[in-house]
């Protein structure tokens, strides 16, 4: 028995709230724990953007180490590990661009003394001991997308589903299996957009290409706003042009539970076997949750949030 959380992005009021009514309880040591024995599974995505990030890692953490709770890596966490990891020519992985610095600012914010900072070291090397995805009987859990033939060469290369120094160098090389692995299962399959199109993203980054709902068929969607995750005007209506895109989707009956979409709206499952759990709760939405007791059929009931 699993409770899925979604992307908290240092929003430790709206976590403790959604625990509560989830019915967990601080026991003696003051970690948040459920009387019947269930279990959190966390979905990545704890640091970046919200106000109480360090409280939201001490918090997680917190449930981890004290049995209470699984939690796998987001790529707000993998970002911050390339961030702070130095390059061994020159500079850190993730190179110190204005555009990521502003990415992580609440966070250097959060840590920004000497010893505060000694602490975030400390939590950059816990984010190394967390999996890139979790399967367990029943249920999968991934943070951006389960694709098979990148789950297998990450389970391949990392028999622990951890990141290691020397696999973090290798994926942040543009173009190298270790880059795509990383980038599909933590941020989502993308392709090109057609007719040379491009759009800025909710940061402001001009983009070429958009993620896809890798959940359904692309030939289930009847134009392209059914299937991109980004509405660009002018596609809208445009039928989707199968001849020119990858046809793969999720199709196995083993539930998987995801966050990292921003969705907005009321909290829905997108099809029998797979939901997204994130809501925008750093832009104003929901931190979402779903009650899993074994289920192969998802059900919109077992959706939970607190207003």
């Amino acid at each position: 028995m699993y409770d899925l959380i979604g992307d908290i992005h240092g929003h430790a009021d709206e976590l403790r709230a959604l625990l509560h009514h989830l019915g967990y309880r601080p026991d003696a040591a003051g970690v948040p724990r459920h009387a019947g024995g269930r279990q959190v599974i966390f979905l990545g995505d704890y640091v970046d953007r919200g106000p109480k990030i360090r409280e939201t890692l001490q918090l997680v953490r917190g449930m981890v180490e004290g049995g209470a709770a699984l939690a796998i890596l987001g790529n707000h966490e993998y970002n911050a590990l390339a961030f702070w990891q130095f390059h061994p020519d020159g500079g850190h992985l993730r190179p110190h661009k204005p555009v990521h610095i502003l990415q992580h600012i609440e966070t250097i914010k959060e840590f920004r003394t000497e010893k505060l900072f000694a602490e975030w070291l400390d939590y950059l090397a816990w984010f190394r001991t967390l999996p890139l995805l979790l399967e367990l009987p029943g249920l999968r859990a991934v943070h951006a997308c389960w694709e098979p033939r990148h789950v297998e060469y990450l389970r391949r290369e990392l028999p622990n589903l951890c990141l290691t120094p020397d696999f973090l160098l290798r994926a942040c090389r543009r173009g190298s299996p270790e880059f795509a692995a990383v980038e599909v299962t933590l941020k989502g399959r993308e392709v090109r957009l057609p007719g040379g199109l491009s759009f800025a993203d909710k940061d402001g980054h001009h983009r070429t290409r958009t993620r896809v709902r890798w959940w359904q068929s692309p030939a289930t969607a009847a134009a392209y706003h059914e299937y991109f995750l980004e509405d660009l005007p002018e596609l809208r209506g445009q039928p989707v042009d199968l001849a020119n895109l990858d046809p793969w989707y999720y199709q196995e009956e083993k539930p998987v539970f995801f966050g990292h979409y921003w969705l907005r709206g009321e909290p829905r499952i997108l099809q029998p076997h797979a939901v997204c759990l994130d809501y925008s709760v750093a832009r104003g939405g929901q931190l979402i949750g779903y009650r899993w007791d074994g289920e192969t059929t998802l059900s919109a009931d077992k959706l939970v949030w607190v207003s």
